[in-house]
């Protein structure tokens, strides 16, 4: 089982406990007994029960005037689909530079010598760009989930700008661009 089902299966569970969670507070409130806390109300949501504790408070009417929760739960929810948005970009392969970077003239931007950036139109969709990558025999370096495009690699017979120049002519392609290349630090 890889890490994505186990990742998946504890998300589905902890929202379902959650969300029952929610629901026998409320009826515990109601009949005036002895009740779950707030921390842990609020921390299974933290730990993942964010849609949970969001459905519970709408499905239950609980919690639903507490600032803590009115404003807490939908921010935890938010940080939570950010995270899952910031860390859904999967690579297939590192590619390391091949060609020497300069570090002294900052006007030219960096870009990677064999790496170039494909977006397409999701109407289209991305059959005509996956033929043309098998034909021109180029290696998918990243696919994004996120958005419509591709990080892909050169053929090792063509230049880059010539492999770019070709991509663009392929129904579907909306754009294509230099893998620019941002330094985090400053070099010393």
């Amino acid at each position: 089982m890889s890490y994505l089902h186990i990742a998946v299966i504890y998300l589905v569970v902890i929202n379902v406990v959650t969300f029952f969670m929610y629901g026998i507070d409320k009826w515990k409130a109601k009949r005036s007994k002895w009740r779950i806390s707030e921390a842990a109300l609020l921390g299974l949501a933290a730990l993942g029960g964010s849609i949970g504790a969001w459905l519970g408070m709408k499905v239950w009417h609980h919690k639903t005037k507490h600032k803590k929760f009115k404003y807490g739960i939908p921010l935890i929810l938010i940080v939570q689909i950010t995270l899952v948005v910031l860390t859904s970009c999967r690579t297939k392969q590192t590619v390391g530079l091949s060609a020497p970077i300069s570090t002294e003239d900052k006007s030219v931007p960096e870009y990677s010598p064999n790496v170039f950036l494909v977006m397409y139109d999701a109407e289209i969709g991305r059959g005509p760009l996956l033929q043309a990558i098998k034909e021109y025999k180029c290696e998918i370096i990243y696919d994004y989930s996120i958005i419509n495009g591709m990080a892909l690699k050169k053929p090792e017979n063509k230049s880059l700008e010539e492999t770019m120049k070709d991509f663009r002519k392929i129904k579907g392609v909306i754009g294509v661009e230099y893998d620019h290349i941002m330094r985090l630090t400053n070099p010393v």
